[in-house]
């Protein structure tokens, strides 16, 4: 939910009485709108994470592609020993002193409209730098909330702390977004330039599976060799797989690659037209994740028969290199579950 529309910098003085009511816990918080950019469902937010040298990992949403640090309040009052780190619901995008907050929160309640002349703020006990207190209470239908003050939401040293954090994060926000724009081109039309610059990225990033997804394709694209047994040793399926299927892609092949003949595994098949993978199957699934147990088998033989597919569906719609780091990077992560069942 975005509430900010098309504003950029930082916000000036509230211009209305309005506030977004919250909870945290059993209390009802609220802020002046203007200060609210968004609000973002925990579980359809990706958090990133960065640290500084050896220190704690520190965890931020991009909004706009500028991050916003992660804060509890439960961390920002200094309560958090005492009660411990609980899940919460969203966040909240806030302004707060020249940086962009994202305020972990339980619920949304609305925006209210405040009547100061019928509600009495009182100053909260809990002061920041100065005795400036970090907000006001007020009566709202018969309960309490205290309407914060987004420049006093983190104390003089707690900001200096973020202060490096903050400098890594929007670092790391400027290469998501060179990862995202080549991931694009990947896609659309894969080159070996642009999947050198995502597995770069990826590895900057801390996004080791996807780093190293790509790195497989690129050798298997500029290697003619890749997958092809030498001085007796058998590549791995993995590997001969990758391999056939890029030897195909590249003479814009039409056909079936089978897969057979794996003692702990599954047959399927991945199926390409004019090149491009459009379809996998393997046992009773299809499409991408059949690609991706495939991917994840141990051994196998790998044959390819020239067809026409005719209809055939197109399950997977990305270009072959783009399907195969995808595949690569979620098996790398199902071969990690089951070492460690």
């Amino acid at each position: 939910m975005d509430l900010a529309g098309e504003r950029t910098g930082i916000a000036q003085r509230p211009q209305s009485d309005r506030v977004m009511v919250f909870s945290v816990d059993d209390g009802l918080f609220g802020v002046h709108l203007d200060w609210v950019e968004a609000v973002y469902e925990a579980r359809s937010v990706e958090m990133h994470r960065v640290r500084v040298d050896k220190g704690p990992w520190h965890s931020f949403l991009l909004h706009r592609g500028e991050p916003a640090l992660r804060v509890d309040l439960r961390d920002a009052f200094e309560i958090a020993d005492l009660v411990g780190h609980p899940e919460r619901a969203a966040c909240a995008v806030i302004h707060s002193g020249g940086y962009r907050l994202a305020v972990a929160i339980d619920h949304v309640s609305g925006v209210q409209d405040l009547a100061l002349d019928a509600h009495r703020p009182i100053p909260s006990s809990l002061l920041r730098d100065g005795g400036i207190p970090v907000g006001h209470l007020v009566q709202m239908d018969d309960r309490v909330l205290v309407v914060l003050d987004p420049h006093r939401l983190l104390s003089g040293a707690q900001r200096d702390a973020l202060e490096p954090i903050w400098s890594r994060a929007r670092a790391y926000g400027e290469r998501h977004e060179k990862m995202r724009r080549a991931w694009v081109e990947i896609c659309a039309a894969a080159s070996e330039e642009n999947i050198r610059v995502y597995a770069r990225l990826s590895a900057r990033n801390g996004r080791a599976k996807a780093a190293a997804a790509a790195r497989v394709v690129l050798k298997a694209m500029v290697d003619p060799n890749y997958g092809v047994q030498t001085n007796g040793a058998v590549p791995k399926l993995v590997d001969r797989l990758v391999a056939e299927i890029l030897r195909r892609s590249r003479g814009a092949a039409s056909g079936i690659a089978t897969i057979s003949g794996a003692p702990d595994g599954e047959a399927g098949k991945v199926f390409i037209a004019g090149g491009r993978v459009i379809d996998a199957q393997c046992g009773s699934k299809w499409g991408r994740m059949a690609l991706d147990s495939l991917l994840a088998q141990a051994d196998g033989v790998v044959s390819f028969s020239e067809r026409d597919l005719g209809h055939h569906p197109e399950r997977i719609s990305e270009s072959t290199a783009a399907s195969l780091i995808l595949s690569l990077e979620s098996a790398a992560s199902e071969q990690r579950r089951r070492r460690a069942r």
